[in-house]
């Protein structure tokens, strides 16, 4: 890597999420409105990637649009040309992919999905579901979890209605945090 690429890297992982989908606009094959990109691993084919309205990569998310084995099968083959093996990845509009997910070429995350953190993405993902594991399965709707995180949202006494009664980030939030946690939990 040479001294101009060190610095794009650095520069890029340096920008906030918006700045990075921004700075994307014009690499990857599409990128939609509102988007926000956390991650730093684009990949080697940034034009294989679409990613539409709406979308959150969070932190460590890797995308691979090109299996490398590919040159090490034709080079046990002997051939003259190297074979390729490479896939598009497809983020549909309102899905979120969780931390340290890998997703593999040809797969795609349908519309107001969910990826798990530390999944490994192999296919296409339907619509309107929560994915997780190695490789990604099926763990319920959307509509399920949505349930599932308001019941949760309910049991938190930092929230009143579905409002956070202390700013985030603020002193207070961690005080009644940590002592719902830690403090309230061991009594």
């Amino acid at each position: 890597m040479g001294i101009i690429d060190m610095i794009k890297k650095l520069y890029f992982k340096s920008l906030s999420p918006e700045k990075k989908a921004k700075y994307l606009k014009d690499k990857v094959h599409y990128l939609g409105e509102n988007v926000q990109i956390y991650t730093t691993d684009i990949g080697t084919e940034p034009y294989l990637i679409s990613i539409d309205d709406n979308v959150t990569v969070a932190a460590g998310v890797h995308f691979i649009t090109h299996d490398v084995s590919c040159f090490h099968v034709s080079r046990y083959l002997k051939l003259k040309n190297r074979l390729d093996k490479v896939g598009s990845i497809v983020l549909h509009k309102n899905c979120m992919i969780g931390a340290h997910t890998i997703l593999m070429p040809g797969c795609s995350v349908g519309e107001n999905s969910i990826i798990a953190a530390g999944s490994i993405v192999t296919k296409a993902v339907p619509d309107g579901e929560v994915w997780g594991g190695n490789p990604a399965k099926f763990i319920m709707t959307i509509d399920e979890y949505s349930n599932k995180l308001l019941e949760i949202n309910n049991k938190y006494p930092w929230m009143k209605n579905g409002k956070v009664i202390a700013p985030h980030g603020s002193s207070r939030l961690e005080e009644i945090r940590e002592k719902y946690f830690f403090v309230d939990s061991f009594n």
